[in-house]
C-alpha cells in the first residue's frame, strides 16, 4: 500500500506500507510525512485543505487527538 499527498505546487512525500496500517501507524504518517510535505512547501497548517475518507483509523480516538 501507498500513502502519499499532494497540493497545489506538487506532489508531497510518499509513504510504502508494509501490512495493514493501523491507527498508530497513521498517525506516524501524518506526523512524518504530512507534515514534513507542509514544511517542503513552505506552507502553515492553516494553508491547507486536508481531505480524507471516512475510514475507522482516520477517525480513531488515538488520530482525532
Amino acid at each position: 500500500m501507498l500513502w502519499g499527498c499532494m497540493s497545489w505546487e506538487g506532489v508531497g512525500h510518499a509513504a510504502k506500507i508494509d501490512g495493514r496500517m493501523d491507527s498508530g501507524l497513521y498517525c506516524a504518517i501524518m506526523e512524518d510525512e504530512l507534515l514534513g510535505s507542509i514544511k517542503y512547501f513552505k506552507k502553515k497548517r492553516q494553508d491547507i485543505l486536508f481531505q480524507q475518507d471516512n475510514d475507522p483509523k482516520h477517525k480513531s480516538k488515538l488520530a482525532t487527538s
